[in-house]
């Protein structure tokens, strides 16, 4: 087994490595990665919070009720986790500017006000027109345009600043000054593009490039059949957008509907008097617990591998993230490690929902894993609660202990890949370990 895995890896790391050595080059990835590991002081701080508003136990709900604790806890979440993408902005295009020379403050300042730029600005509420700013925009359906946004004005802010499209100044005026004033040419110029991509996208159907985005993606997904099959497919594409840094809530609110509906009927005939074992459809309901494990992109079990990692950036990660993951809260990992855009991990996060989804399949319709569910626990249970703990609640033991297993299935999936990161990991933190010792002798 030993040695069949360490094949695996060998294999896995001749065709991933030299992809993942030239991604790791490219100038884009050297913002991309940086600057969504900038969000780890943000989603970590809070996490302890998001878990404990969250926890389902009643009087302890009450209690932070009665006291209003409930609703500054959910401001401070709201106000971090909740619009996530407005940090990745200022943060991807701060590095890329700054890995590329210039002022990485102003590319930073100039991208995150583009971004706002781009938002819908207002809605109707009756018959009123309010001034708004979407949080939805400003966190989940805004992740994908935000890493955009980043870096295009970001690239663009550099190239046109190399060709000396500056204010000049006389050397007299402070370096403070000059360096605020010397861009505002390349600020016009960006901002007259952004006027005209408001302008022509508002002359779409969609209104805005959040929408744009976000439906392209929606439409195709809309037409799936609720089916076992369909969501096993359903959850690998998410992971797979997700891995790109499209945030599955668009398209998790296609399905959503329509797996409340189809548990709606299960609870109407359950509470008819239907035996659990005999609902239509409580393997279409239950099938998703295979193939999301510790939030998208199942990386629970991943989690746990890290704090086994033999590189202290990977084992320093898996420490702090592992609690949050256990109860469904993976964007330290997400973006910290990162395993988003990190090609050693594109195809765990393919094969974890397929594979996971079949052995689902098996467990369902050849073990009867699910005969015990009740459909009111399933459409009430909050989605903070761990995995396993979830499923025994839904569906009793041996539910359970079938989830658990595709816990093992899904670190099964990691480790191989998990091995190849963690050794590449090691090796860069030895070389820079060498690199300090030289600079340190040559001082």
């Amino acid at each position: 087994m030993k040695n069949f895995v360490h094949n695996i890896q060998s294999g896995l790391d001749k065709i991933i490595s030299p992809l993942a050595k030239n991604l790791s080059e490219s100038k884009l990835m050297k913002a991309l990665m940086p600057g969504m590991m900038a969000t780890l002081i943000i989603t970590m701080g809070v996490a302890v919070i998001s878990i404990l508003v969250a926890i389902p136990f009643q009087p302890w709900q009450n209690l932070l009720t009665s006291t209003g604790l409930a609703n500054h806890m959910n401001a401070i979440v709201s106000a971090t986790t909740g619009i996530l993408a407005l940090y990745i902005v200022p943060g991807v295009a701060y590095h890329y500017a700054h890995n590329e020379g210039e002022n990485g403050l102003n590319a930073a300042i100039l991208a995150l006000a583009v971004f706002i730029a781009l938002q819908p600005q207002n809605i109707t509420v009756g018959k009123n027109v309010l001034n708004v700013l979407q949080s939805k925009y400003l966190g989940n359906e805004g992740i994908f345009v935000g890493m955009l946004t980043g870096i295009i004005v970001s690239v663009a802010y550099v190239k046109l600043m190399k060709k000396n499209i500056k204010m000049k100044l006389p050397d007299s005026v402070p370096t403070m000054v000059s360096d605020s004033l010397s861009p505002i040419f390349v600020s016009m110029i960006i901002f007259v593009c952004v006027l005209v991509v408001r302008v022509l996208i508002g002359l779409t159907p969609f209104g805005n490039i959040f929408d744009l985005i976000n439906k392209i993606i929606t439409y195709p997904v809309s037409n799936f059949a609720a089916t076992v099959w369909a969501i096993i497919i359903f959850q690998t594409v998410l992971n797979v957008i997700w891995f790109f840094g499209i945030h599955p809530a668009p398209l998790l609110s296609v399905i959503f509907p329509i797996l409340l509906q189809l548990n709606a009927q299960n609870i109407t005939m359950y509470l008819n008097g239907t035996p659990a074992s005999q609902l239509p459809y409580a393997s279409v309901v239950l099938i998703g617990s295979f193939c999301f494990l510790g939030a998208q992109g199942n990386t629970v079990s991943l989690a746990f591998l890290l704090t086994k990692a033999k590189s202290e950036k990977f084992k320093a990660i898996g420490k702090v993230a592992l609690i949050p993951n256990i109860f469904n809260i993976n964007e330290p990992i997400i973006f910290g490690l990162p395993v988003m855009l990190n090609p050693y991990f594109l195809l765990p996060m393919l094969l974890t929902p397929l594979l996971g989804g079949i052995y689902g399949v098996f467990c369902l319709n050849v073990l009867h894993v699910g005969s015990a569910i009740n459909p009111v626990a399933a459409m009430s249970i909050p989605w903070v609660v761990p995995s396993v703990i979830s499923a025994f609640l839904i569906a009793g033991w041996r539910f359970a202990l079938a989830i658990f297993g595709a816990f093992l299935l899904h670190g099964l999936i990691w480790y191989p890949f998990f091995k190849i990161a963690d050794k590449k990991e090691l090796e860069s933190e030895k070389e820079q370990v060498k690199e300090n010792a030289v600079s340190a002798n040559n001082i």
